[in-house]
């Protein structure tokens, strides 16, 4: 990710009729930065696309692995 610049990259994709997600982040940033870097990106969605982050949706269902020790 060093050569292009790209601090994090949020992809989302279709493999074998799943719909997958990938987030990647270069190694040059810290755990802190990576955080804030993936809260300004959602904060910017919400506001190009308000009605998704809009007060009434209560619930978003979704799968997270288990975190690696």
């Amino acid at each position: 990710m060093k050569q292009n610049g790209i601090l994090v990259s949020i992809t989302a994709s279709r493999s074998k009729g799943d719909i997958v997600y990938k987030v990647e982040c270069s190694s040059e940033i810290t755990n802190e930065e990576f955080e804030y870097y993936l809260g300004e990106i959602v904060n910017g969605i919400c506001e190009w696309k308000h009605n998704i982050c809009e007060e009434n949706i209560r619930s978003y269902k979704g799968v997270i692995a288990e975190k690696k020790k």
